[in-house]
């Protein structure tokens, strides 16, 4: 950004100097369409106020940065809205660069936005929400801890939740250690990261889970940051060490907006015992056919379980699946 010096910008020195006063202060930009720019010191906020006009601009995931519509008298206005956290020159920098296309390059606003934040990134982080598979996993497991808070105990529930903390395995209780595998696609097709993922610890049992979920609406399914609500309200004191998962697991609350989808479960859940017979790559298996094993890592692949046996759900999980908010119909 270089400082204006046109009469059309503040230089850096006088927008200092008014950010620094604590007063709000309104600076019109002269050209067609209206623009102005209002600096806010006290709610640490710039923002540019412009006649509105479709298509609105996509800055859902710009964090630091909000656009919203008003109605002024007769006047329709689009406000685009930036929380300083550092530099206000930044800021207002975006910001006059967005109404300079609007008024001297006629882009409409949306295509004005566009090209301008791709200049001035470093004013705003990039808001990126979980993929896909990250989003279907995560709902997968919390569906597990839901039932489990029922069954067992918020506390025992939550603390047997591993998976987050990058332990061996999903959930690990004394008896029974269970990997979740989750899927929204027909067959019962999972992804497996790693040689250790289905590697039992010692002599506990170890069991795939798999679930299976679909798209829904949203008279019978929940959208992520619903089902995130019903488990810390299931929660109740325990939401220190749940929160503490589901921030390691990637699930930021100010992000809750990025998940519109509603998810169903699309059939019931099936476990599957991981023994000899199970379709898992290993270290010790890869390593018994492959020359010169210990140069191969990131090793990831998919295994297919709809035609093998599932064996019968372990006490704790038994009824998951035809819950309230999981029923399988």
């Amino acid at each position: 950004m270089t400082e204006g010096n046109d009469g059309r910008h503040q230089t850096f020195a006088s927008l200092d100097l008014l950010w620094q006063s604590g007063s709000p202060y309104v600076l019109p930009l002269s050209g067609s369409p209206w623009c102005e720019i209002r600096l806010d010191p006290q709610a640490h906020e710039v923002s540019l106020r412009t006649s509105y006009e479709q298509p609105e601009p996509d800055l859902a995931r710009l964090s630091n940065v909000a656009f919203t519509t008003r109605v002024d008298g007769e006047r329709d206005l689009a406000v685009i809205s930036i929380h300083v956290d550092r530099s206000v020159q930044l800021a207002y920098g975006l910001l006059t660069e967005i109404a300079d296309a609007v008024q001297l390059r006629n882009l409409a606003l949306a295509a004005a936005c566009s090209a301008s934040v791709d200049r001035y990134r470093s004013v705003l982080s990039q808001r990126m929400s979980l993929s896909m598979h990250a989003e279907v996993g995560l709902f997968g497991e919390l569906l597990v801890v839901e039932h489990l808070i029922n069954t067992v105990g918020a506390e025992a529930a939550i603390g047997a939740w591993q998976g987050p903390l990058s332990e061996e395995h999903d959930f690990a209780f004394g008896d029974t250690h269970i990997e979740v595998k989750t899927t929204s696609t027909e067959r019962r097709e999972h992804v497996i990261a790693g040689l250790d993922q289905l590697v039992p610890v010692g002599e506990v049992p170890l069991l795939l889970l798999s679930v299976q979920i679909t798209r829904a609406s949203v008279e019978t399914g929940s959208t992520l940051p619903g089902l995130v609500g019903r488990v810390r309200a299931a929660a109740a004191g325990h939401n220190t060490g749940l929160d503490e998962r589901l921030s390691a697991a990637g699930w930021l609350i100010d992000d809750t907006d990025l998940y519109p989808t509603y998810w169903a479960l699309r059939s019931a859940p099936r476990a599957y015992r991981v023994d000899e017979q199970f379709p898992a790559i290993t270290t010790d298996r890869l390593g018994a056919v492959v020359p010169n094993f210990g140069l191969v890592s990131d090793v990831e692949y998919r295994v297919d379980v709809t035609a093998l046996d599932h064996v019968e759900l372990p006490s704790k999980l038994r009824g998951f699946g035809q819950t309230a908010q999981g029923e399988i119909q």
